[in-house]
């Protein structure tokens, strides 16, 4: 799932994978381009994702469609 968030943040998780949980953050006027983007991104990671982490594939698509951001993942061990 990839949801919006917060003043550029942007969340994407796993109901089913729960240490696949991470946010991007990303400039204000970046945030619907980075939404659509992520969204197709995961949509592919099931599809194309296939010896990928699914950070870096997201982080991948980011920088290909020349989005800058942060990215921060969850720690299922805290």
């Amino acid at each position: 799932m990839v949801e919006e968030m917060n003043c550029g943040c942007i969340r994407v998780q796993s109901s089913t994978n729960e240490w696949m949980d991470c946010i991007f953050l990303v400039a204000a006027e970046e945030k619907e381009k980075a939404l659509k983007v992520l969204e197709k991104a995961w949509d592919d990671f099931w599809e194309q994702g296939e010896g990928w982490c699914y950070g870096n594939f997201l982080e991948a698509r980011l920088i290909e469609a020349g989005i800058a951001y942060d990215s921060y993942y969850a720690d299922t061990e805290s």
